[in-house]
């Protein structure tokens, strides 16, 4: 009995070294190529060595990830390519990553898979990487075609009309680094949603019409020609006036000025002009006949400006040294009207 058991015994030794032997010549086989049922970025490399397995994952993965990705913004699609997004994929060393794992273990359960048939469950990741400088660039372009300044209301000023535009919202692309961020990672991703939507929002004017109108609700002009000084209110004629302007030798000036100064009954600062003669550079105080200036002082232009006169027959003439003169009644109308910063017209 002992006989036959030292014989079995032995005949187990014998069979246990050949299946070793056979497991690892079945390992040894196969140590320069990755297990069977390794995958890397999904593409199937089992069997293949690395440099095989890296060609082959090279063209799968990046038929997967090295596609365009798209950006719809209503009617408008913009594409943005992997060489524009400085897109890398770094398939080496995911296969070397799969290797290094199909090689864990021992030889006896390597040799036994290769022996077997078996195949590992095994799928190492890709590293892909796009330059996220480049992709703001991408996003940045877009948002300067699509940026549109809002446009504030303004006041336009004829001879015969006040009128103020409409403002305009203006547009900007809305969250510009959440679309760089999606950018990066649908570039860098295998899946088939390749199109991102995006959106503009509006940006608000920071002056509308009513601002305009509620910061200078009275305007007024002058008419050289027509000799008429006409007084609007948030763009209706209110009053009209017959005036005085300057004569060919000295005109009034023309141009778009403001209210500067108001006086009640002003003494009168000659200026220091020929055609002053001996009063020039003196001050003549209100009431005085040789003052000019009757009743009210409405300045626009340093010494040039809205007064009343006692010469009531200049009304209607270039009779002026380039004041604008008014009956009394009329001067002091206009200054209940008008306020420092009112728009003047003179055309």
């Amino acid at each position: 009995m002992s006989r036959i058991v030292l014989i079995t015994a032995a005949l187990l030794v014998v069979l246990c070294a050949g299946s070793i032997g056979a497991l690892a010549f079945a390992d040894g086989s196969a140590s320069e190529q990755l297990p069977q049922g390794a995958r890397v970025g999904g593409v199937s490399v089992g069997g293949l060595t690395r440099e095989e397995a890296t060609k082959r994952a090279q063209d799968g993965v990046r038929s997967l990830i090295a596609r365009p990705a798209y950006l719809q913004l209503g009617e408008k699609r913009y594409t943005l390519t992997p060489s524009e997004a400085g897109v890398r994929v770094d398939v080496e060393t995911a296969v070397e990553r799969a290797y290094v794992e199909g090689r864990q273990g021992s030889f006896i359960s390597r040799g036994w898979r290769k022996l077997t048939g078996a195949k590992l469950d095994q799928d190492v990741p890709v590293k892909a990487v796009a330059d996220r400088l480049a992709v703001r660039r991408f996003v940045e372009r877009i948002a300067k075609e699509q940026a549109r300044k809002p446009v504030d209301s303004a006041m336009t000023i004829t001879l015969t009309s006040v009128s103020v535009s409409h403002s305009r919202p203006g547009r900007r692309l809305a969250a510009r680094d959440a679309l760089v961020a999606r950018l990066m990672r649908r570039m860098t991703s295998s899946t088939d949603e390749r199109t991102l939507r995006a959106k503009t929002v509006k940006v608000p004017p920071k002056v509308n019409a009513n601002a305009v109108w509620d910061a200078q609700p009275i305007a007024v002009t002058v008419s050289r020609d027509g000799k008429q000084a006409r007084v609007f209110r948030r763009g209706n004629l209110v009053k009209t006036y017959t005036v005085a302007v300057g004569t060919a030798e000295y005109p009034t000036p023309t141009g778009r000025y403001v209210v500067q100064t108001m006086q009640k009954n002003p003494a009168w600062n000659v200026p220091q002009s020929e055609w002053a003669g001996a009063l020039a550079g003196q001050t003549i105080p209100s009431g005085d006949p040789r003052n000019p200036l009757v009743a009210r002082w409405i300045g626009i232009n340093g010494s040039v400006g809205f007064h009343g006169t006692a010469s009531s027959g200049s009304l209607g003439t270039a009779a002026s040294h380039g004041c604008i003169r008014m009956a009394p009644a009329d001067v002091i109308d206009l200054y209940e009207r008008v306020s420092t910063g009112t728009p003047v017209l003179v055309a």
